[in-house]
């Protein structure tokens, strides 16, 4: 009965048809996957239900893991950069949980490398959760603050933001860009949602397990307002290139990384 109403559900949501009691006339009108959608995630009100909020961001750790190939990412971007001998400085902006810096700083440590990172969150409740969280990384320093503010915080090797840029209007993406891109003295890396109907229908389906929570309605929104290739292509300058990663990623990197 579970998976009946759910699967209703999903199809309810794809076609955007009422519920089955309501009495407005269906019309079977696909989801424009064409362009980005502005609609605010539940999880960016600050008066959101905190309890929701921190289950969101533990859940986040195991979506991440699964579907954001972060490892895979910034195993060929920061750590093949990074040279024994001296200290990098990373500032990961939106960093959430944190539980990308986190697994950065150990793979960096096995590696005998020397990494200190500045993770960055505009709400202070997630800056609080993950402070508690990794409180005792001792190269990990987790601030309340926003990538408008990236001047303070150098010298900086490289600039990370997961999941960012979709949240930002185009202006705003521009601005951030340019500004990590000059800071960044190594390079950087915007890692964000390529925006299709494949990503939306296997995300409908496999955060079904992730209840009580903002991870799956949050999670649809971040897809249909993300990016296609080319639309990201149209924030970059020269020195920074497309790529796409399965399933459902689009990346931002310097060509530093590429070379």
């Amino acid at each position: 009965m579970f998976l009946q109403h759910e699967a209703s559900s999903i199809l309810r949501i794809l076609f955007q048809l009422p519920p089955l009691h309501s009495s407005v006339p269906q019309q079977h009108t696909m989801i424009d996957f064409s362009k980005r959608i502005t609609t605010p995630e539940l999880m960016d009100d600050p008066n959101c239900d905190e309890i929701l909020l921190f289950r969101t961001l533990d859940q986040f750790r195991i979506v991440n893991r699964l579907f954001s190939r972060y490892q895979r990412l910034l195993t060929k971007t920061i750590l093949q950069d990074m040279q024994p001998g001296r200290t990098y400085h990373l500032v990961d902006v939106g960093a959430g949980g944190c539980d990308i810096p986190a697994w950065l700083l150990t793979q960096a440590q096995k590696k005998g490398l020397s990494l200190r990172i500045t993770a960055l969150d505009t709400d202070p409740r997630i800056t609080r959760h993950a402070q508690k969280a990794y409180s005792h990384l001792e190269n990990l320093s987790i601030v309340n603050d926003s990538g408008e503010h990236l001047e303070k915080y150098a010298p900086i090797d490289y600039v990370f933001a997961n999941h960012v840029l979709h949240h930002l209007d185009d202006d705003t993406i521009r601005t951030f860009i340019q500004t990590s891109t000059r800071l960044a003295n190594r390079g950087v890396i915007f890692s964000d949602l390529k925006r299709s109907r494949w990503s939306y229908i296997g995300f409908s389906i496999a955060a079904l397990v992730f209840r009580h929570s903002f991870t799956r309605s949050d999670g649809l929104l971040s897809i249909r307002r993300g990016f296609l290739p080319a639309e990201l292509a149209d924030f970059a300058d020269s020195s920074l290139t497309v790529q796409t990663l399965h399933p459902g990623r689009v990346n931002l990197v310097s060509n530093a990384f590429t070379a």
